[in-house]
Parts: C-alpha cells; structure tokens; sequence
C-alpha cells in the first residue's frame, strides 16, 4: 500500500455560487480572516489586495504549531476564473518546496461543490518530508477554514 500523497477536503453549499466564493478567495486579506487552522497571523507587507493572475506571489506571516513565527511567500500556480485558485507556500525569498494548496468551484444545482486539496506529491526533500507530518493542516481544520470562506464569501457583492 502506497503513502497518500495529497488530501482534499469536499463541501457542497447551497446559495452561495462559485463566482462570490472565487472572489472571496481572491483576496488575500479573506484568508487571513477566514483561517480555521490557527497559523495564520497577517499579511506580509507588499501583499496585494487581489489576486488577478497565475505567477503572482502573496505573503503571509505565520505561526507554526509552537507558536514560533515564520514567513511564506504563496507562488499563485493556477488562476481559473470563478473555477480555480492554486498555490504554492515556499519560506520568505525561497523557491517552493513542491506542496500545493488547490481551491476548485464546481457549480452544483444553486449551490456550488469546493474541493480543497493539499498535494505534497511533489515534495522531493526528504529532510523536510522527515521533519514535518503531511499535510500540516488537518482535514476538520481546512472544513472549518472552508465554512468561514463559505461565510464571508455569501457577503460578498454579486
């Protein structure tokens, strides 16, 4: 039996279209707002409002399980849309260690279906696949980050 390598967390809501959910995603300043996982702290300084395209970078100030601070550069590897938003954390001024945070909108009836996936499938470091168990934000963590979203993107104007 092989190791996973990736973990998506699947949620269906009603009322809320793909569209108000991506723009609510878009906008680094909703992540922070929005995190069920407890490392996020803030926005890192020249982060933009916005995120408009794919090759884009938005930083974030963090805070590891022991409450250590640290830094991350998101490198925005997909920008679908109203479909899809993807990225990839890598240390302040470093390149990317091969994890990808993924959001995809599916329209489903009047409502919409978001897969949130963590795949580490591209990870080559085994120091870091040695010092870190993957994927660093549980499952029940990214569902309540994904009700928050849900929430604050049903505020959002259509």
């Amino acid at each position: 039996m092989s190791e996973a390598t990736s973990q998506t967390v699947t949620v269906i809501v009603e009322g809320v279209p793909p569209e108000a959910l991506f723009a609510a995603l878009a906008r680094p300043a909703a992540h922070l707002a929005a995190d069920g996982s407890g490392m996020l702290r803030g926005l890192s300084e020249g982060t933009p409002a916005v995120i408009t395209a794919a090759g884009q970078t938005f930083g974030m100030e963090m805070s590891d399980e022991q409450g250590r601070p640290y830094s991350v550069d998101n490198h925005v590897s997909a920008f679908e849309p109203g479909r899809r938003i993807a990225w990839l954390p890598a240390g302040r001024g470093r390149s990317p260690i091969g994890v990808e945070w993924s959001w995809e909108f599916t329209p489903q009836g009047e409502g919409t279906r978001i897969d949130v996936t963590c795949d580490w499938s591209r990870v080559t470091s085994e120091a870091y696949l040695a010092r870190f168990t993957l994927p660093r934000v549980s499952a029940e963590k990214v569902r309540a980050t994904v009700d928050a979203m849900t929430a604050l993107a049903a505020d959002e104007p259509r």
